[in-house]
C-alpha cells in the first residue's frame, strides 16, 4: 500500500485497502478511511463535502451512517475515531440499535469501557423499559472513577426505574458526593419528584435533600419530610415560613411526636383560627386531645409535688403553670373542632 499522508491519498485505494487502513492505520488514517467508505456508499450523497472532515462533521457522519443503515461503518467510527466526542455520538446510536435488537449488546458493553464522554453517552440512552444489560452497565458505572459518570449512572437507573439500586448507592455515597448528586438531580424543577422517591430513604439522606435543594419549601419537600420533627426543623432553617405552609394535620402529627411547649403553642394558635370542623382532622384531633389530657394530668401531679416538697421552685412552678394553660387551650380548641 502506498504512503497515506493526507485525505486525498485514500481516493485511489480500493474498498479492501480502506478497510485494512481502518483496522491498522494511524488515528487520522482511520478517520480518512471511514469518511472515504461513507462517501462511496450509494446512500451517503447528502454528506456533501469531499475534503477531510472535522470532528463536528464526523458527528454528523454518525447520524448519516445510522440513518442509512451503514452499521459496520458506524461501529468503526465508534471504535476508531480519535475524538472522544465523535466516538460518543456514534456509540449513542449503536446503543439505540442494540436496544432495538439490531446490534449486539456486547458492542455497547465494549464501548462502556471507553473515555468518560463515551461512557456517559451509553448511559444517556437508558430510559424506562431499557433492557437488563443496559441497567447492569449503569450499575457497574456507579463505581466509575469519574464523578460525572457516577452521577449519570445514578440518573440512568432512576430513569430505568431501578430505584432500589440507585438509592442504595446514594445512601452509601460520601456526604459530599451525595449533596452534589441531590443538587444536580433537583436542579430542573424536579424537587417534588425527588422527594417522593426519597420518601422511604434514611433520615440522613432526606435531611441532605432538604439542605441541598436550591429553593426549599414545604410543598415540594413534604413527601420526604412527613411528620419527622427533625426534618421539619431542618427545613425551618432554610425557610422560616415553613410552619405557616404546613397543613394543620401535618403540624399536629409532628407535635404528637415532639410535644414540647413551642410545638403545642403553634398548634394552639393554628386551631384558634379554625372556625369550621374538618372531618379530615378527626383522627389527629382525637390523638391530640388524648395527649393534652394525659399531659395535663402529669402537670398537675408535678405541680402538687413541687408545692408540697419544694423550696425556691417558683420558676419551675410558673413554667409548669404556663404549660398547663397551653395544654388546656389546645384541648379546648381540639374538642371544639371535633365532628361528633
Amino acid at each position: 500500500m502506498a504512503a497515506i499522508d493526507n485525505f486525498d491519498d485514500v481516493g485511489r485505494l480500493s474498498d479492501d485497502e480502506l478497510r485494512t487502513l481502518l483496522e491498522e492505520g494511524r488515528p487520522e488514517q482511520r478517520v480518512w478511511a471511514i469518511w472515504a467508505l461513507a462517501l462511496r456508499s450509494a446512500d451517503a450523497g447528502e454528506l456533501g463535502r469531499r475534503d477531510e472532515p472535522d470532528a463536528g462533521v464526523r458527528r454528523n457522519l454518525a447520524v448519516v451512517l445510522a440513518g442509512h443503515g451503514q452499521l459496520e461503518l458506524l461501529v468503526a467510527l465508534a471504535r476508531r475515531d480519535p475524538a472522544p466526542e465523535v466516538r460518543a455520538a456514534a456509540t449513542q446510536l449503536i446503543a439505540r440499535f442494540a436496544i432495538d435488537g439490531k446490534l449486539s449488546p456486547s458492542l455497547v458493553v465494549e464501548r462502556a469501557a471507553d473515555a468518560a464522554p463515551v461512557r456517559m453517552a451509553v448511559l444517556g440512552t437508558a430510559f424506562a423499559g431499557a433492557p437488563s444489560w443496559l441497567a447492569e452497565i449503569a450499575v457497574q458505572l456507579l463505581e466509575d472513577g469519574d464523578p460525572d459518570v457516577r452521577y449519570e449512572a445514578f440518573e440512568a437507573l432512576v430513569r430505568i426505574g431501578d430505584h432500589g439500586r440507585a438509592l442504595m448507592w446514594l445512601e452509601e455515597a460520601p456526604e459530599s458526593e451525595a449533596r452534589l448528586v441531590l443538587m444536580r438531580w433537583t436542579a430542573r424543577g424536579r424537587v417534588h419528584a425527588c422527594a417522593e422517591l426519597l420518601a422511604r430513604a434514611s433520615r440522613r439522606l432526606r435531611r441532605l435533600l432538604i439542605e441541598s435543594v436550591r429553593v426549599a419549601d414545604w410543598q415540594s419537600l413534604e413527601p420526604a419530610i412527613g411528620d419527622e420533627v427533625t426534618l421539619v426543623r431542618a427545613l425551618a432553617r432554610r425557610d422560616p415560613n415553613v410552619f405557616e405552609q404546613m397543613p394543620t394535620a401535618a403540624l399536629i402529627r409532628a407535635t404528637l411526636r415532639a410535644p414540647d411547649d413551642a410545638w403545642l403553642a403553634m398548634v394552639r394558635d393554628r386551631l384558634a383560627h379554625l372556625d369550621i370542623p374538618d372531618p379530615q382532622l378527626d383522627i389527629v384531633l382525637h390523638d391530640l386531645r388524648e395527649l393534652c389530657v394525659r399531659q395535663i394530668g402529669e402537670a398537675d401531679t408535678a405541680l402538687h409535688e413541687l408545692r408540697r416538697n419544694g423550696r425556691n421552685v417558683e420558676f419551675e412552678i410558673a413554667a409548669l403553670e404556663d404549660r398547663r394553660i397551653v395544654l388546656e387551650n389546645t384541648l379546648e380548641h381540639a374538642s371544639r373542632l371535633l365532628v361528633h
